[in-house]
């Protein structure tokens, strides 16, 4: 064996950066002792329950049964408990699969067996590396979760990351007790999530702010709320970079003045996400906050909102954020139910959101569910402008609308933001688009006019209630204009039959681009046709 995989270093970077699966590093730590203890360390550095860990065990004292719990068979000895001890040492993350993977979870010890062993060896001792916890994840068991006494036990000065849930009918103060004993039992802590399911009245906790100031991200989210006292003093926390916050009427954000006096100065937040059942909740704490390096924030809320509330958060919004690092935005409905009355006076005009336009360096912008949106074409052209390095832009909405957006205005935002990749927009696609006039005078490397340039990076276009007939020739301006688009969907509005169906768009424009790609003949001839029939104005029949 080269000498050079006797240094840790150089196996820790071949081991992360060439193998692909768990079986490629227990591969590579049967080859030779030597390499087997670095080896061995990146393969339990993160574990999303303990199942693996108990498996450690001779195979003759665990059974995986059919509800792929795993129970004991007998009794083991203590020394063939040093493998599992020997193992858990090298854990440093235990935490729930991330969000989005779908990779078959390992079987789950019974309680029994984590009672004997954190008996034999209690947690601090078991993990002495451990730096990331998810109580709620791992211990989900009734008997587990809500136990604090156990929880507390893995609080040690190297744990940086602890996420738990308040179980049903905890008291706060038991909360703020557990809180208040992390400086002392886990004074490394920098990230905190705190959390509950269950249904019912919130919980609302007092968080000991002044003890917590090394946070960099603190998350108080769905049915636990903080109360006004500490939100008015999350100002302390002068590190925080992260914070994400469900907000409800008791917290007193419309009643406090003492939020109003004085803005709090989250002077290093990058990413702030609300969650209310009111819009006005976001708005007042928005009024209340000064950030001036965030660049990501998300607000959701339940509750339907008229037009005056939804310019009220898009100003809270214009005004909170004193700088142009704003990178992404979205603002969503959810379960949301207005009063049928109130349909009439859901229109969301482009001024509302013209305030944003100031934001510069926007990639995400996402505006789902809010209601009608009426924007125009000059606020279009504006967007393009402004958000000129835009990766995702969406007014979604299901509620019907007969949008003032035409079918050139789309075409131009979709074509100067050259990092567009998904755009969801209603427009109307009914009348044949006008000529860019601003690109009439460039041409192709053969001479040709080049009307319109490619925008190779739209792969999905999502056209809301766009309405489109066959003389907007929209299958071959798309084909012409994106040639990489691969998903065009709309919605169907019920009762209504345009002669023309986005379904169909939709597959003759994938036709062309098929077309295009296999005739070395048709490059010159499809956009030449498109641009003819813009000149003359004149459809052939049966195109």
């Amino acid at each position: 064996m080269h000498r050079a995989l006797l240094v840790d270093d150089i196996v820790y970077a071949i081991l992360q950066n060439v193998t692909s699966s768990a079986t490629d590093i227990i591969n590579f730590a049967s080859t030779c002792s030597a390499v087997s203890p670095p080896a061995l360390n990146i393969l339990w550095r993160r574990q999303s329950n303990l199942g693996p860990l108990i498996m450690c065990l001779p195979q003759d004292t665990w059974e995986v049964r059919d509800d792929n719990v795993i129970h004991l068979s007998r009794e083991p000895l203590p020394t063939e408990w040093d493998r599992v001890r020997m193992n858990a040492s090298r854990i440093r993350h235990i935490f729930g699969n991330p969000s989005g993977t779908h990779s078959k979870l390992p079987p789950k010890p019974h309680r029994r067996i984590l009672q004997r062993l954190f008996a034999l060896l209690p947690p601090t001792s078991l993990f002495p590396n451990l730096v990331k916890l998810d109580f709620e994840t791992v211990f989900d068991l009734a008997e587990f979760s809500s136990d604090f006494r156990l929880l507390r036990q893995f609080l040690s000065p190297g744990l940086e990351t602890l996420a738990f849930s308040v179980p049903p009918d905890v008291p706060a103060h038991e909360v703020e007790q557990l809180v208040d004993a992390f400086p002392a039992e886990a004074p490394g802590l920098r990230q905190l999530v705190i959390s509950a399911d269950h249904g019912g009245s919130p919980c609302y906790i007092d968080l000991p702010l002044n003890k917590l100031k090394k946070l960099n991200l603190l998350a108080v989210i769905r049915n636990v709320s903080l109360t006004r006292h500490t939100i008015a003093e999350i100002g302390r926390l002068r590190s925080l970079q992260v914070l994400a916050l469900t907000l409800y009427k008791g917290s007193g954000l419309l009643e406090d003045s003492r939020l109003t006096d004085m803005p709090l100065e989250l002077c290093a937040l990058d990413c702030l996400m609300l969650v209310a059942d009111r819009m006005q909740l976001c708005t007042s704490f928005l009024l209340r906050v000064s950030t001036p390096k965030l660049s990501s924030i998300g607000i959701k809320y339940t509750k339907y909102a008229a037009p005056e509330e939804v310019g009220k958060l898009v100003l809270s919004v214009h005004s909170s954020c004193r700088s142009f690092a704003l990178e992404e935005i979205t603002i969503q409905s959810y379960n949301c139910t207005p009063h049928q009355d109130l349909y009439l006076h859901s229109e969301l005009p482009s001024h509302l959101f013209r305030p944003l336009l100031k934001f510069r360096r926007l990639k995400t912008a996402k505006f789902i569910d809010m209601g009608k949106y009426c924007l125009d074409d000059a606020f279009i052209e504006d967007a393009a402008v402004a958000w000129s390095d835009i990766h995702e832009l969406r007014f979604a909405s299901k509620e019907t609308v007969t949008s003032t957006v035409t079918f050139a205005a789309m075409l131009s935002l979709a074509s100067r933001c050259r990092s567009l990749g998904n755009l969801h927009l209603t427009f109307d696609a009914t009348q044949r688009p006008t000529l860019p006039h601003c690109m009439e005078t460039e041409h192709a490397p053969d001479g040709n006019p080049n009307f319109w340039l490619k925008q190779t990076t739209l792969q999905k276009l999502h056209v809301g209630h766009s309405k489109v007939s066959e003389a907007a020739l929209a299958p071959f301006v798309l084909a012409v204009v994106f040639p990489n688009l691969v998903d065009i969907t709309s919605y169907q509005t019920p009762g209504v039959f345009d002669d023309l169906q986005w379904d169909q768009v939709a597959r003759t424009h994938r036709q062309l681009v098929n077309l295009w790609e296999e005739d070395s003949g048709m490059p010159d001839s499809l956009p030449n046709f498109v641009v003819q029939s813009m000149l003359e104005d004149n459809l052939p029949s049966g195109s």
